[in-house]
């Protein structure tokens, strides 16, 4: 079987994911060595499918994120990050189920004002190998920009305001802040999510049940009836959606790290990205923006 080269990936791999749902399958799989306390998360160091990998399970939010992230670096010293994750659709065209691969990391703190705070450009290396992979299992997916906001975003009013004014396809809670920790140590990042919820939804806040570590909570559930009028047949309904969606991310992510090959499998031509990937599907209209920030590496594709 031939491998798929991913970046600097000879060395062991960081892989974060914010709660257990979304990482839970691959801590399973993995043979542990170690075991331990990262940040206010946690981490599990092993071996899976033959590589070095160390799984962070961060908690949810930006801060906890960070200071995950800035563990995972200080102790561990990856040679590659790969952020495994739900989001939520803030497009009409991005679905329930739907994979996506996140080609710019973008920030707000108010999601009020909207006032796009960083900006990171994912390494199109990066991004055209791990589509390989994913076109080599036959997995559908969709590229684009992924905002990382202080709060789960439910109302359909704000979600369109969001992706027609940001111009991304999805948001988070925690991306962001691992490519700020990332760029600072120059590692490369690959972020990965599946859509959990869409526009379809009818701006139903599930978030209000689960706790910082992707929990339900009993106060989460009298707050849901209380704001929503719908008992608790209703969250275990969307527990269960996502936990199929959580178990469908872990077995994306296991095949990634099947296919990732030493540094020395020889690198590809990065202008078949363009062939491949079409330069106004990795660019927004707000292209100049976008190319004035610093990306996390130095060679680019200019498109």
């Amino acid at each position: 079987m031939s491998r798929i080269h991913l970046g600097r990936t000879d060395g062991l791999i960081g892989i974060i994911g914010a709660t257990g749902l979304e990482i839970g399958l691959l801590k399973r799989g993995m043979k542990l060595i170690a075991k331990g306390r990262a940040g206010k998360g946690h981490f599990f160091r092993g071996r899976l499918s033959g590589k070095e990998i160390v799984l962070v399970e961060s908690g949810i939010g930006y801060n906890r994120a960070t200071k995950s992230c800035t563990h995972l670096i200080e102790r561990f010293s990856p040679t590659a990050i790969f952020s495994f994750g739900l989001a939520g659709s803030v497009d009409v065209s991005t679905r329930t189920g739907d994979i996506l691969l996140a080609t710019h990391l973008l920030r707000v703190k108010d999601t009020r004002t909207l006032g796009v705070q960083e900006i990171y450009k994912l390494d199109e290396e990066v991004l055209f190998n791990t589509s390989n992979i994913l076109d080599k299992y036959n997995l559908e997916f969709k590229i684009g920009k992924l905002l990382t906001v202080p709060h789960f975003v439910f109302k359909l009013q704000e979600r369109r305001r969001i992706g027609h004014e940001v111009g991304v396809k999805a948001v988070d809670m925690e991306g962001a802040a691992i490519a700020a920790q990332a760029r600072r140590h120059r590692i490369p990042v690959m972020a990965l999510r599946l859509i959990s919820d869409d526009m379809s939804m009818g701006g139903i806040d599930y978030g209000m049940v689960i706790g910082p570590q992707g929990k339900l909570t009993p106060k989460g559930a009298v707050r849901f009836f209380l704001a929503h009028g719908r008992g608790l047949l209703e969250v275990f309904r969307f527990a269960r959606k996502a936990r199929r969606l959580g178990a469908r991310l872990s077995e994306i992510g296991t095949r990634i790290i099947e296919e990732i090959a030493p540094l020395s499998t020889p690198k590809m031509d990065l202008q078949v990205l363009k062939k491949k990937i079409p330069c106004s599907r990795l660019h927004s209209n707000r292209t100049g923006e976008l190319s004035s920030r610093r990306t996390l590496w130095d060679h680019d594709v200019n498109c």
